[in-house]
């Protein structure tokens, strides 16, 4: 599998951990003066694309896009992936861009907690969406499952511990509850059937009779979860903090969980729940919610608070196994799995219709020749599509006998600026490699004002090319400013009415 990603910053250590996994990862990140565009890692390349740095985000995004596509253009890097990741919100315009161009590319994004309420602004536009998304916090996660059309997967991949207040819960004591601190829990519902708010009602009103002064607050998206919320506000133990927390923050999250003494997680493996590692980093013992009667639940919460030490142990354990999952090769692992699910199945996203190199949709009606144009897009960037019949590609490949195997589609641009071209008089002429599949590509032009010709053909490992088919030639314009022309008046008379 091979993995484009794209990131305004790149984590150089998972990264590094998805090739260890067998992936062939090549990285697309900012440039900075003094530093190399291309760059060998162990096991995985990096290139830096220098881009115009400065004005609003969405001038900073475009443009950092467009020199994305050049370089994977110029540098045939990035135009075999099977999977673009967009690692962050700046990135993501550059990343649709370049899954545009790659036929059956995968194309997922990450939304962090600092990027939390950014997710209607996604910046992919029309062309391209995400099959999946990457959350590396739980809360962000549900509230993103609200957002997302179905069939869009989200996962969770944690990054790093709660943000917000990191104040050390107060434990529940019997003196601290008579002393008219009441004792704080928070519950995490979940959209899969769990816990009924009916049983979570009686649970805790049976609780608060004595545990004088008990507050819960509750997080969740949808609807079972403002259910619960209703039934602990109708028994007056809903926390202030609950109020609204389906659009609350996740620093609210964080805040409620670092002051709570227990948490309960809707789960019936919290081991396997985002909101448990995260209070198990947090010092807090975690009950399970679903699974259990009244009674089971009452006895479980009473015992995680009057009792703590009794989760001393459990806690340790769960912190350790929480700490494992913040690890680059765990957090590999879970955007590893996403891949194999995103490639394998998930739903075709839209893109810009184009013709396909050997595969792909047929067309209605069969190509007579293979074709080859050039259109100009602005001073230095040309559009080259093309459509090649099957037979020609035969006969390339046959003509390449055993280097076969290692060919590769490639485009042969010429500049004849200002020449009678005959095939052999270029001023300069270089290579384009392709991947199989594509139809079309932007490919730049150091200078404006060119005229180009161009040759697609199939390149051997070795460099020699067998040229399939030509183009006609194509004339750039010159970078300027626009013609002024004349100015045209026009002399409004006023009505006169009719005596």
């Amino acid at each position: 599998m091979r993995v484009a990603l794209v990131g305004w910053d790149m984590d150089a250590q998972v990264a590094g951990e998805l090739a260890r996994l067998g992936a062939e990862v090549v990285g697309f990140t900012r440039w900075f003066p003094d530093m190399p565009v291309h760059e060998v890692r162990d096991g995985w390349t990096l290139v830096r694309c220098p881009h115009r740095i400065g004005g609003m985000d969405r001038d900073e995004a475009g443009a950092f896009a467009i020199a994305v596509v050049r370089e994977a253009s110029t540098s045939g890097t990035g135009f075999a992936s099977d999977v673009v990741h967009a690692l962050d919100r700046r990135s993501r315009a550059a990343a649709a861009e370049l899954a545009s161009r790659i036929p059956g590319a995968a194309l997922l994004a990450s939304l962090g907690i600092a990027e939390e309420g950014l997710e209607d602004e996604s910046g992919f536009g029309r062309r391209m969406q995400p099959r999946g998304w990457i959350c590396d916090h739980p809360w962000v996660a549900d509230r993103l499952r609200d957002r997302v059309p179905p069939g869009v997967a989200v996962r969770l991949a944690l990054r790093g511990e709660v943000d917000g207040e990191a104040e050390a819960g107060r434990p529940a004591t019997e003196e601290g509850a008579a002393g008219g601190a009441g004792p704080r829990i928070f519950v995490s519902i979940s959209r899969r059937p769990g816990v009924s708010p009916r049983l979570a009602a009686l649970a805790f009103d049976e609780l608060r009779r004595s545990m004088p002064g008990l507050s819960v607050a509750v997080f969740g998206v949808g609807p079972r979860a403002e259910l619960v919320r209703r039934a602990l506000d109708r028994i007056g133990v809903l926390a202030g903090e609950s109020s609204g927390s389906a659009t609350g923050s996740a620093a609210a999250w964080g805040r409620a969980l670092h002051a709570a003494d227990v948490v309960g997680v809707d789960a019936r493996r919290p081991s396997e729940d985002g909101a448990a590692r995260l209070a198990w980093l947090a010092g807090r013992p975690v009950v399970r919610l679903s699974g259990l009667d009244r009674q089971a639940l009452v006895r479980a919460l009473h015992r995680a608070i009057r009792e703590p030490g009794r989760f001393a142990e459990d806690v340790e354990a769960g912190r350790a196994l929480a700490l494992r999952d913040l690890e680059p090769s765990a957090v590999a692992a879970r955007w590893l799995g996403a891949y194999l699910d995103a490639v394998a199945g998930g739903p075709a996203a839209p893109r810009v219709p184009g013709r396909a190199v050997g595969r792909g949709p047929r067309l209605a009606f069969p190509e007579l020749r293979s074709r080859l144009a050039l259109t100009p897009i602005s001073p230095r960037e040309v559009l080259a599509s093309w459509s090649l019949r099957r037979e020609d590609w035969e006969v390339a490949l046959e003509w390449a006998g055993p280097e076969a195997v290692r060919s590769r589609p490639a485009l042969r641009l010429f500049d004849v600026t200002d020449l009678s071209f005959d095939g052999r008089n270029a001023h300069s002429s270089w290579d384009v490699e392709l991947g199989y599949g594509e139809g079309h590509r932007a490919i730049p032009v150091p200078r404006d004002g060119r005229s180009l010709a161009a040759c697609l053909g199939l390149k051997t490992r070795s460099g020699h090319f067998h040229p399939l088919v030509h183009s006609r030639l194509c004339h750039l314009p010159r970078e300027g400013l626009a013609p002024a022309l004349p100015t045209r008046r026009m002399k409004v008379v006023p009505r006169r009415d009719p005596p």
